[in-house]
């Protein structure tokens, strides 16, 4: 088994070790432009030994926002991208970023009718007068995946080593894949490969515009994690279509924002935080009434996403990142023997980013990360951190 310590690629792109940053929402912007703070967070990791760190949630438009203040990619936005990219070389890192689209799930209100794959109610944006969506036309589709590819042209452009397409957590192409928020009635709708049809359009557009042999990364849901929702059958279906599309990898996550999730964080729900940093006081109150019982807790264990992530990696032979539950070097390990190429962190390297430093150096078997989530909260404050 080679160690999760030397390099391995992606096409031509040479990474190394086999841990990646995962995207987790860093909040550390200042009117939709990365400030320093953002420099600085990601630029510690690749000095901890991340081979790949993951810039969270770069919108692909004005109304791929999920709220007001988020980053878009614009000449803004990639002037100072551009100099976290350079920071993050001089240090020896390499860096990602992931494009996305909120679809329905927006707060934004720039734009009164966001657009999604049909109408749904928005529990996200009701509050704040979003309250359904606007089923996309083949032109709102056609004109989104152009979006898609112009960000990531402009990213490799701008020295970036790698994209990752969100086709998960239930943001707009995970909505797309998802039956629970999917009901069109045309060719993008109904069966799973209809359902498909639309992320593979972003896909190939985003390769043609990047060339053969840039990394394109996509994270997908093993499950939405709730009946009726995408399943880890269909899945299987999507990992394979990805692979024929010349994806460069699939990072295997979990969970829908809108109604699970925890499904993916797993451990405490910070609830009285999340209250505090409601924006309405209707927000406040519904999460005070209803939060307990409509933010649903999952138990932690290690590795908790292993054996359905096992199906997927009988599926493929593409590379595949393994997230979900990785703390120590005994999980590491167990992540190695089961076949998977890469392995995304996430609060590990919130808690300390010289996490793998440690383990690395035998000063440490396992994260101190009590997955409090707390900083979950922390996003939303002054920027990501860990409280203990």
């Amino acid at each position: 088994m080679k160690s999760a310590f030397t390099p391995r690629k992606l096409h031509q792109t040479e990474f190394k070790n086999a841990f990646i940053k995962t995207a987790t929402f860093e909040g550390m912007y200042t009117n939709g432009i990365p400030n320093e703070k953002l420099l600085k967070h990601h630029v510690d990791l690749a000095k901890g030994n991340v081979a790949l760190t993951t810039i969270s949630y770069g919108a692909v438009s004005k109304d791929a926002r999920t709220f007001k203040t988020q980053m878009y990619i614009n000449d803004k936005s990639l002037e100072k991208l551009k100099e976290i990219a350079k920071e993050i070389h001089k240090v020896g890192g390499k860096v990602s970023i992931q494009l996305t689209h909120c679809g329905y799930f927006s707060k934004n209100t720039e734009f009164k009718r966001p657009l999604a794959p049909s109408r749904v109610f928005n529990e996200y944006g009701c509050m704040s007068g979003i309250v359904f969506s606007k089923a996309m036309t083949n032109f709102d589709m056609d004109k989104t995946a152009q979006d898609f590819a112009n960000a990531a042209f402009k990213l490799k452009e701008i020295g970036f080593d790698a994209v990752e397409l969100h086709l998960g957590h239930g943001y707009l192409l995970s909505q797309f894949l998802s039956p629970w928020t999917n009901k069109r009635k045309d060719n993008y709708g109904g069966s799973i490969e209809n359902r498909t049809r639309f992320p593979l359009e972003v896909l190939k557009k985003v390769r043609e515009k990047v060339g053969s042999e840039f990394p394109v990364i996509a994270k997908l849901n093993l499950s939405d994690g709730f009946k009726g929702g995408f399943n880890l059958e269909e899945c299987k279906y999507v990992c394979k279509k990805l692979e024929e599309n010349n994806c460069s990898a699939v990072v295997l996550s979990g969970g829908f924002t809108s109604k699970t999730p925890f499904y993916l964080m797993r451990g405490k729900v910070p609830l009285k935080g999340m209250i505090e940093n409601g924006g309405s006081f209707a927000e406040k109150l519904t999460l005070r009434l209803f939060g307990p019982f409509v933010v649903k807790k999952y138990a932690f264990t290690p590795n908790f996403f292993l054996e359905q992530a096992k199906e997927i990696r009988n599926t493929v032979k593409m590379p595949l990142v393994y997230l979900g539950g990785v703390d120590s070097k005994k999980g590491i390990n167990e992540i190695l023997e089961a076949g998977f190429d890469f392995i995304a962190l996430g609060r590990p390297l919130i808690h300390d980013p010289n996490f793998l430093v440690k383990i690395e150096e035998n000063e440490i078997e396992k994260s101190g990360c009590n997955r409090c989530n707390e900083c979950v909260v922390e996003m939303d404050r002054e920027g990501v951190k860990c409280v203990l």
